[in-house]
């Protein structure tokens, strides 16, 4: 299980992304997601049920991980004021991706800008929900 948040405000980006892979995922996230947070704060929460005992066993027997899948479940919120008054608005998104997408991302050769890759998919989310 993957679970790390990230808080994007006017000139700064806060995360609790401790691991190679949280903290490759968040750089992935902070360079696709596509707006500036200047007047709002964005708080991005993931989690990522990445099945760490079917991925070992899939290792230990030489078979692709790609037969494994990962399930994601981002909760993300933009808060602002607006005519005086705090504004909140709460999206939730879901996805389902092949747990290969996180060895590669932990390795450093993740190719996150692929349509079929879940970072990808989870920014153009992100970045129609800041549209709104």
């Amino acid at each position: 299980m993957i679970k790390f948040n990230i808080t994007r405000q006017k000139s700064l980006v806060q995360s609790t992304a401790v691991s190679r892979t949280q903290r490759a995922i968040k750089n992935q996230l902070t360079k696709s997601i596509k707006s500036s947070p200047f007047n709002e704060n964005q708080h991005l929460s993931i989690e990522i049920n990445d099945h760490p005992f079917e991925r070992y066993f899939m290792r230990f027997f030489d078979i692709d991980e790609e037969v494994v899948k990962a399930n994601l479940n981002a909760k993300f919120t933009r808060a602002y004021i607006e005519n005086g008054k705090l504004t909140a608005k709460k999206y939730q998104f879901t996805d389902t991706f092949t747990a290969n997408q996180l060895t590669e991302l932990k390795e450093g050769t993740h190719r996150s800008f692929e349509k079929n890759s879940f970072i990808y998919r989870l920014a153009e989310k992100i970045n129609k929900a800041i549209e709104e």
